[in-house]
């Protein structure tokens, strides 16, 4: 009987190994690296081999190259290459060895990992901000500007305050010193976004895909990617920026002023792109109506004495470099320089519109033409007598994203919500507030337990595991009870429930801290299609809660930041950290050491200590 039962567990062993080693092989490298495999594969021998291979083809600048499934590879070339930072290398590499290096603690995992973090150290700029690889071309391409193109700045954010955070799988990678070093990194890189916010004639704008490391203005990439605004890469720099806690007023003030300008600076409202067949049978896209929704450019064209300004800076470079394109049409050569090209096509009237170019190196006279169609329109007969269109065709519309919505969602929910959760810091006389979202969210026990900064942890006996819904919220089932616990010593004044029904009828709160409440009295509106409402209820218990506090939603799931305000010890804070020769923190409590205490709150003689 022992005996079959030992095969049977080994048989199952076996298909449970064979069955990651298929799903590995079938995900993309992104995924991987993201945490999509479960969380003790990262320190099986697979994920070892893997990150061996890693290891192997890191390159002596400390960093990888893009688009490389590393899971498959067998070659990635030389060592000498550049080390890349776009399209998530580097970044996704560093994330994947941090995994197999918690699950294994295998040194070499942990060195190669602070390599690639020297790397991004040594890579950013002066002024903060990096660029697409490193070591720098030095020939003045524009892989050597600041960079925000592809999220290829927030991905190095995101890694480097994680780094910092010393949580998750980050714990103890990292020295105190080097955290504190991701930190000043962080802060440069949210410095310079901030330089480069586009001056439209004296109002804020937003950003371009990359900027000039002197002057900060918005530059060129390829042949189609013109100077501009960026609806797209503006729309995810904001994303990312109202994820910052605390953030300061200057940060503040960007980030209402750029929503402001994307608002007002649509090409279209109640219109969405589409892709269809076109009559030729060729695959396409075209704008649609669409209620509800609304589109922007890719590129939108600067206008008054800043596009002016901007303009003429990127039309001397041009001009400077003097290079040449020529094209036979009709047996008949055309040669322009980038110059002339550039010039004659850019309409100064067409200011705020969308702006397009085609990159084909079959078309090189098309090179850094400004056209104004996105659609199909008449071709037209230039300067040189060469017909050209004057529009995108259905390749270019298809091959790039010219036109979208990105914006859309940061307008209609995110900024929303950050809004609400800066008047909530703002409006706290009197309490320490603690954000329950996924910002603050650190990790979750087996049992469904979620933990998140301050101390507070988020349980329930359903089975619920953690999960985020948009706006950095998290979901909350109906009919379930959640418990919500404080660290010792907390006294909580009064809790908001702010966010959005994930379903197509009416929530609520059915009950808080002990009470009962109808499906009337604290409601979160249905969505309608796509369409979420955003509201907020704060609940004020009778007495001040102490250790724990429970609540249940009603009818249907909403996705909630919970706000918890603490009521503030007119004694006040003081929290001492002292670090000793073996690196174990002891906190100093009114002259009581206490050694590697957890994160939370501590009371002693009336005084508060915060652990974080």
């Amino acid at each position: 009987m022992i005996r079959k039962l030992l095969f049977f567990a080994a048989l199952l062993l076996g298909f449970t190994l064979n069955v990651n080693a298929q799903s590995a092989s079938s995900m993309k490298w992104s995924e991987i690296c993201s945490g999509k495999m479960p969380a003790d594969w990262y320190g099986s021998d697979e994920a070892q081999q893997i990150a061996d291979n890693l290891l192997k083809y890191q390159k002596n600048s400390g960093g990888w190259m893009k688009n490389i499934e590393f899971h498959k590879a067998a070659d990635t070339g030389g060592a000498n290459e550049h080390s890349c930072l776009d399209n998530g290398a580097t970044t996704m590499e560093m994330r994947y060895l941090a995994k197999v290096y918690q699950k294994t603690l295998v040194e070499k995992y942990k060195e190669s990992f602070l390599k690639a973090l020297d790397m991004l150290f040594t890579a950013e700029k002066g002024c903060g901000g990096w660029s697409q690889y490193w070591p720098l071309s030095g020939k003045g391409s524009y892989q050597d500007y600041i960079t925000f193109n592809d999220d290829l700045m927030t991905n190095i954010m995101k890694i480097l305050r994680d780094i910092a955070g010393n949580k998750g799988d980050f714990a103890d990678i990292a020295d105190e010193a080097t955290r504190g070093k991701c930190q000043a990194s962080f802060d440069k890189a949210v410095e310079v976004i901030i330089k480069c916010q586009v001056d439209d004639n004296g109002t804020p704008a937003a950003w371009c895909a990359q900027h000039d490391t002197i002057t900060f203005l918005p530059m060129e990439g390829r042949p189609h990617e013109l100077p501009s605004i960026s609806g797209s890469e503006s729309a995810s720099l904001l994303s990312y920026l109202m994820t910052i806690e605390q953030p300061s007023e200057a940060l503040q003030n960007t980030i209402h002023t750029a929503v402001a300008w994307l608002d007002a600076h649509k090409y279209k409202e109640n219109a969405a792109v589409e892709d269809f067949t076109n009559a030729n049978g060729e695959a396409d896209r075209r704008i649609v109506e669409r209620a509800g929704s609304a589109v922007w450019g890719r590129f939108i064209q600067l206008g008054g004495e800043t596009g002016k300004q901007n303009y003429d800076v990127f039309f001397k470079k041009l001009k400077d470099r003097g290079k040449s394109r020529s094209y036979t049409q009709n047996g008949k050569t055309y040669t322009y320089t980038e110059y002339e090209i550039a010039t004659k096509s850019y309409n100064p009237e067409k200011a705020y519109q969308p702006i397009f170019a085609i990159y084909d190196d079959n078309l090189q006279h098309l090179y850094y033409r400004y056209m104004y169609h996105y659609e199909d329109a008449p071709d037209s007969v230039d300067w040189k007598g060469c017909t050209v269109p004057t529009s995108l065709n259905a390749l270019r519309r298809t091959k790039y994203q010219f036109m979208g919505s990105w914006p859309l969602n940061v307008i209609k929910n995110e900024y929303p919500n950050w809004k609400q959760r800066i008047e909530n810091q703002q409006g706290a006389e009197g309490y320490t507030p603690h954000e329950l979202s996924g910002t603050t969210y650190t990790n979750s026990d087996p049992n469904t337990t979620y933990h998140f900064e301050g101390g507070i942890s988020v349980s329930n006996s359903n089975g619920k595991g953690y999960n985020k819904g948009k706006s950095e919220t998290v979901k909350y089932s109906a009919s379930t009870l959640y418990t919500a616990s404080l660290p010792e010593g907390m006294k909580v004044g009064k809790v908001q429930f702010y966010g959005y029904d994930n379903y197509d009828e009416d929530a609520y709160i059915a009950a808080f801290n002990g009470n009962d409440y109808s499906a009337t009295d604290y409601v979160f509106p249905a969505k309608n299609g796509d369409e979420m409402t955003y509201v907020s209820h704060t609940l004020t218990p009778a007495s001040p809660i102490e250790g724990s506090f429970t609540f249940k939603l009603g009818k249907k799931q909403c996705c909630l930041i919970i706000t918890v305000y603490e009521i503030n010890n007119a004694s006040g804070i003081q929290e001492v950290e002292h670090v000793l020769s073996d690196n174990a923190k002891v906190y100093c409590l009114q002259g009581i050491q206490v050694a590697n205490p957890t994160k939370g709150i501590y009371i002693q003689n009336d005084k508060k200590y915060v652990v974080r």
